[in-house]
């Protein structure tokens, strides 16, 4: 995954951290700007007030113990299913070799991430291996004073990652339920001693119609739900692709904004956090702020985030998306092709079509990002806007 990428770097020495915020804080830290995230590289540092205030950051090993110092909740980035050479993720490559805790294919040959040669597949299904996570996790979090973790590639099949299933578990069914048994030894564990768990899931099967849909990771995140703190959708709201195309209404899979966007709901079943994770250039102010929009319309205004990643380490900070519109005030209702929700600080809009404008007639008087006054506005296909009620 793109995140693995991130973090891979920020291990072997490049300083950043990537920080979600929400409104829940850890400890007595103090308040924090709500429901916001962003990509914070070393030498890329954004302006803007809000960035003092993180509810939620996720960082490397290497970033461990300046993540625990600063405002908010912080969790430290690992994995499971990958082992790394050079650093660990949370059990070290020599321990997992020298135990035959590393999978293979059907050919005995040793399976690895198809994207980061470096990363070779853990038995995520061997007891054994879970323990020996738990016990490093847990004992890495205690001695930097992180809060908890962001577990990624939680996924529903070993073929899109690694080429092949393993020898161990031959079928998706098998490698699924090996994953899930891996949540449900570390999850619970990690939050008995008071940690938070954070996983990034993906249901991807490929071939599977219900990926079209959104459905098979629906799926895959009401089996992971009961065993986490929060699940977090990687590319949410645009096709995972590389291009970053706007996902619409529509029944393509490049559209179906609809389906995928039960993710939210569905994460936050049972009190669970939803984090959704955009990436786009520092100047694409439209995709932020149709991620943003997206997220404020089913966001429980509790814990969670939206994190917009920009793709060359830009700044990414901008008032279009931003903004902290207090708590949500009732659900988001349709208007014409779009939706709107009301916050305590303003007002949030979004048109998922894909061919249609969107008029929306607001009560009251709100201000945009870019300066002015707003009462109405209309919103061209695919877009959001988000706007701050205007003080008497």
């Amino acid at each position: 995954m793109h995140v693995a990428r991130v973090l891979a770097t920020l291990a072997v020495g490049t300083a950043a951290a990537l920080v979600a915020a929400g409104i829940v804080t850890a400890g007595n830290r103090g308040r924090t700007v709500a429901g916001t995230g962003l990509l914070r590289t070393g030498g890329h540092r954004s302006s803007g007030l809000g960035q003092a205030r993180p509810a939620l950051l996720i960082v490397s090993t290497s970033e461990a113990s300046a993540a625990a110092r600063k405002p908010g909740r912080s969790l430290v980035y690992f994995s499971g299913t990958d082992v790394n050479t050079r650093w660990s993720t949370g059990v070290p490559y020599a321990q997992a070799k020298r135990n035959g805790w590393l999978l293979t294919n059907g050919a005995g040959n040793f399976l690895v991430n198809r994207s980061y040669p470096s990363d070779y597949v853990g038995d995520v299904g061997n007891p054994a291996y879970q323990r020996a996570w738990v016990s490093n996790v847990s004992q890495f979090l205690r001695t930097h004073g992180d809060d908890g973790v962001m577990i990624d590639d939680v996924l529903a099949d070993l073929v899109p990652l690694a080429g092949a299933e393993a020898a161990a578990y031959p079928t998706q069914q098998a490698w699924a339920g090996a994953q899930l048994s891996f949540i449900r030894a570390v999850g619970p564990a990690l939050r008995a001693h008071g940690f938070y768990v954070l996983a990034s899931a993906a249901g991807y099967v490929p071939g599977d119609p219900g990926d079209t849909t959104g459905a098979t990771t629906v799926s895959w995140w009401r089996k992971l739900n009961p065993y986490v703190s929060g699940l977090m959708n990687e590319y949410y709201g645009e096709t995972p692709d590389g291009s970053n195309r706007l996902r619409s209404e529509g029944e393509s899979w490049t559209q179906n904004w609809k389906g995928w966007q039960r993710l939210v709901r569905v994460a936050q079943t049972r009190g669970r956090d939803f984090v959704g994770l955009t990436y786009g250039s520092p100047s694409d102010t439209r995709t932020m702020t149709y991620g943003k929009a997206s997220f404020l319309l089913d966001w429980n205004g509790h814990g969670g985030a939206f994190v917009y990643e920009p793709t060359n380490n830009g700044d990414a900070w901008n008032d279009a998306w931003t903004q902290n519109l207090g708590r949500p005030r009732g659900r988001k209702r349709a208007v014409g092709a779009g939706w709107l929700r009301r916050y305590r600080h303003g007002v949030v809009l979004l048109n998922p079509s894909p061919s249609v404008s969107q008029r929306f007639a607001l009560r009251g008087r709100y201000a945009a990002a870019g300066g002015g006054v707003v009462k109405a506005t209309t919103l061209p296909p695919t877009t959001g806007l988000i706007l701050r009620t205007v003080k008497r």
